[in-house]
Protein backbone atom coordinates (compact mmCIF):
# COMPACT_ATOMS: atom_id res chain seq x y z
CA UNK A 1 0.00 0.00 0.00
CA UNK A 2 2.85 2.75 0.02
CA UNK A 3 6.48 2.67 2.00
CA UNK A 4 6.74 2.80 6.16
CA UNK A 5 7.93 6.67 5.24
CA UNK A 6 4.24 7.49 3.79
CA UNK A 7 2.47 5.05 6.96
CA UNK A 8 3.92 7.51 9.24
CA UNK A 9 1.82 10.25 7.90
CA UNK A 10 -1.50 8.89 7.48
CA UNK A 11 -3.74 10.04 10.40
CA UNK A 12 -5.43 7.47 12.66
CA UNK A 13 -8.53 8.41 10.62
CA UNK A 14 -7.28 7.11 7.53
CA UNK A 15 -6.21 4.16 9.14
CA UNK A 16 -9.74 3.89 10.08
CA UNK A 17 -11.07 3.92 6.77
CA UNK A 18 -8.29 1.99 4.92
CA UNK A 19 -9.37 -0.98 7.42
CA UNK A 20 -13.05 -0.58 6.89
CA UNK A 21 -12.23 -1.20 3.06
CA UNK A 22 -10.50 -4.15 3.58
CA UNK A 23 -13.06 -6.02 6.30
CA UNK A 24 -15.53 -5.11 3.44
CA UNK A 25 -13.24 -6.82 0.76
CA UNK A 26 -12.60 -9.60 2.93
CA UNK A 27 -16.26 -10.52 3.65
CA UNK A 28 -16.82 -9.99 -0.40
CA UNK A 29 -17.43 -13.78 -1.55
CA UNK A 30 -15.35 -12.46 -5.09
CA UNK A 31 -11.78 -12.87 -3.47
CA UNK A 32 -9.39 -15.54 -3.52
CA UNK A 33 -7.62 -17.10 -0.57
CA UNK A 34 -4.28 -15.34 -1.88
CA UNK A 35 -5.93 -12.15 -1.73
CA UNK A 36 -7.42 -12.60 1.91
CA UNK A 37 -4.07 -13.43 2.98
CA UNK A 38 -2.34 -10.43 1.30
CA UNK A 39 -5.39 -8.16 2.78
CA UNK A 40 -4.86 -9.73 6.01
CA UNK A 41 -0.91 -8.90 6.16
CA UNK A 42 -2.02 -5.18 4.99
CA UNK A 43 -4.87 -4.98 7.42
CA UNK A 44 -2.89 -6.16 10.23
CA UNK A 45 0.37 -3.01 8.82
CA UNK A 46 -2.39 -0.69 9.51
CA UNK A 47 -3.32 -2.08 13.00
CA UNK A 48 -0.38 -1.70 14.31
CA UNK A 49 0.42 1.71 12.60
CA UNK A 50 -2.78 3.21 13.87
CA UNK A 51 -1.93 1.19 17.31
CA UNK A 52 0.95 3.16 17.37
CA UNK A 53 -0.01 6.80 16.20
CA UNK A 54 -2.94 6.18 19.22
CA UNK A 55 -0.24 5.48 22.19
CA UNK A 56 2.19 8.60 20.73
CA UNK A 57 -1.51 10.84 21.10
CA UNK A 58 -2.18 8.86 24.38
CA UNK A 59 1.40 10.00 25.42
CA UNK A 60 1.41 13.46 24.64
CA UNK A 61 -1.95 14.01 26.42
CA UNK A 62 -0.66 12.65 29.54
CA UNK A 63 2.38 14.93 29.27
CA UNK A 64 0.30 17.86 28.85
CA UNK A 65 -1.88 17.37 31.41
CA UNK A 66 1.04 16.71 34.05
CA UNK A 67 1.71 19.27 35.06
CA UNK A 68 -0.34 21.95 32.56
CA UNK A 69 2.62 22.73 30.13
CA UNK A 70 2.93 21.96 26.44
CA UNK A 71 5.39 18.86 25.64
CA UNK A 72 6.16 17.67 22.22
CA UNK A 73 6.30 14.16 22.49
CA UNK A 74 8.92 13.05 19.43
CA UNK A 75 9.16 9.00 20.30
CA UNK A 76 9.26 5.76 22.05
CA UNK A 77 9.84 5.79 26.00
Amino acid sequence: MGTKEEKNETTIEQSFEILEDIITKMESSDISLDESFALYKTGMEELQHASSKIEQTKKAVMAISKDGSLEVFEGDE
